[in-house]
């Protein structure tokens, strides 16, 4: 079947179980057909990666996946808001036709600060991922 635009949306993390998608094949499986995908990063973001960038990064294909997804609200300290990363033109369409992004109350300055701050931190120690890792493992043990 033909379609104007294949999609694979998946999450990065499944949360209930923690398991990971396995996302290398899924970007494998997204050029054979032709598709583009989409993570929701909202569980990887802060935790998965060297530099808590997500799954992409825990995969090393990072720019592989067309359409990010995630939050500010989990391991980057609780605070509101998200983000989504894809291409200019998707970007755009999104601009124009996401009534959420259109109506939404924009995100106040301190939670914009906190959450630059909490980036800045991971890009700058592994120190807090490997606690993390540590304190999961010793928690699963």
């Amino acid at each position: 079947m033909d379609k104007r635009i294949r999609m694979i949306a998946v999450d990065g993390v499944f949360s209930m179980v923690g398991d990971l998608t396995p996302l290398p094949e899924l970007i494998a499986l997204a050029k054979k057909y032709d598709a583009i995908v989409f993570i929701d990063e909202c569980h990887g973001t802060g935790i998965f990666g060297k530099t808590g960038r997500g799954i992409p990064e825990y995969f090393g294909v990072e720019g592989q996946v067309d359409i990010i997804n995630s939050s500010f609200g989990k391991a980057l300290g609780g605070g509101t808001g998200g983000f989504t990363t894809a291409s200019k033109a998707i970007v755009d369409v999104l601009r124009q036709k996401s009534r959420h992004y259109a109506f939404a109350t924009p995100m106040v300055p301190s939670v914009v600060g906190a959450t630059l701050e909490a980036f800045k931190m991971l890009d700058e120690s592994e120190d807090l991922i490997n606690k993390l890792k540590n304190n999961s493992k010793n928690l699963r043990t």
